[in-house]
């Protein structure tokens, strides 16, 4: 059963972090899931959000308990700094309304909220500095191309840095996009939008 619920000045809390923040902010995204086939990317999420927030990084993420989602947020909550109100201060979300049901808003800081996957999508961006997209289903598709589309339009060097975990994963997609380059319709390499990655030392180094 899917709950509603409306972050209280929301708005101004966006704005604040926007105008406040002096650590760099990395989204992580990626399968809401838990499944066999993306364990080893759970893992790796895990270890990858663990250097992040010992790095002093602020994480953001939807907020889910299960699958890559729940992978960021349980290392981002575990590792991070404590704010004045005793809450993990590098652990942030954007969540969904209505709810899911399974967010842990205790744990975390939800910076926002969206009403829509293309809105919260628009919100990721816009609040992060850098995304990392690990392997997930249609949703983590459309944020991934969504994403790389914003920086085919965006002026290079205002970019954001993407970078997709699982070059076997996102084969499909990176072929696409090769094609798209090679037919003249894309605005630069695809190396130039996005970077492929699949060990911890790649992505924190990408």
């Amino acid at each position: 059963m899917k709950i509603f619920f409306s972050p209280e000045n929301s708005v101004q809390k966006n704005i604040n972090f926007k105008q406040n923040k002096k650590q760099e902010t990395v989204a992580i995204l990626g399968s809401s899931k838990t499944k066999d086939s993306i364990m080893d990317y759970m893992e790796l999420c895990s270890e990858v959000t663990k250097s992040l927030v010992l790095a002093d990084k602020n994480i953001l993420h939807g907020c889910g308990n299960s699958g890559i989602m729940g992978s960021a947020y349980n290392a981002a909550k575990t590792y991070s700094k404590k704010d004045e109100n005793n809450k993990p201060a590098q652990n942030l979300a954007i969540v969904k309304t209505p709810l899911w049901g399974d967010e842990d808003m205790k744990n975390c800081i939800v910076l926002d909220s969206a009403n829509s996957e293309a809105e919260r999508i628009e919100k990721f961006s816009n609040l992060a500095d850098k995304i990392i997209i690990f392997p997930g289903g249609a949703a983590t598709m459309q944020e991934a191309a969504t994403l790389i589309s914003r920086n085919n339009y965006t002026p290079e060097d205002k970019r954001k840095k993407i970078v997709l975990v699982g070059s076997d994963y996102f084969k499909g997609l990176n072929e696409q996009y090769e094609t798209i380059y090679q037919n003249g319709l894309l605005n630069g390499k695809p190396e130039e939008l996005y970077t492929l990655a699949d060990t911890k030392e790649e992505i924190l180094s990408a």
